[in-house]
């Protein structure tokens, strides 16, 4: 490389080696099955990243993924998938259940509340979905900041009843083969 820094992509001056440790990066794997794919020990792979940080001018090992995702966007670099391994952003999608009119046209079957919006707002609607299909298993108290706390003492109280549960069974048995015994 006879050009300056930077004229040059930063893409560039990443290594073939450095490249395939991110390839494998990119796609969330952790230093120890970068490794295995690869064969070099974890430690090499942690040192490929650390170069490629300072060659990319980031601080972490996201950010280093990032950019580098970022770089592959910008430049189409082929034969290297930049695809999120996790789809969409979307966590999850919410399904409004929709009917036939009378001339065949699906509608929602519960009316969304628009809240003075236009409609089209998708937290109207997700909440709205929610409200219909979202039942509870557990009551609210186990939810909230003492939602464990709760979840772990209503475990305590089971527990402790079926404990004495077994303990009166057996003294039931006991005194029952006493007075059999007489």
């Amino acid at each position: 490389m006879t050009g300056s820094p930077s004229s040059s992509s930063p893409l560039d001056a990443l290594t073939a080696k450095q490249r395939e440790v991110l390839n494998l990066l990119i796609q969330h794997k952790t230093s120890k099955e970068i490794s295995r794919i690869l064969g070099i020990s974890p430690y090499t792979v942690d040192q490929r990243i650390l170069l490629a940080r300072g060659k990319l001018g980031v601080t972490s090992r996201s950010e280093v993924a990032q950019a580098y995702r970022l770089l592959l966007e910008e430049t189409g670099s082929a034969g290297v998938s930049v695809k999120p391994v996790y789809g969409s952003q979307d966590v999850a999608k919410v399904i409004i259940p929709t009917h036939k009119d009378s001339e065949g046209q699906d509608e929602p079957e519960a009316p969304v509340d628009e809240g003075g919006d236009d409609g089209d707002h998708p937290t109207t609607q997700a909440s709205a979905t929610m409200d219909q299909g979202y039942h509870r298993v557990l009551p609210e108290m186990f939810d909230g900041p003492y939602g464990t706390l709760m979840r772990l003492g209503a475990t305590a109280l089971i527990a402790m009843v079926l404990i004495l549960t077994v303990l009166g069974g057996l003294t039931m048995f006991s005194q029952l083969s006493r007075i059999v015994d007489r």
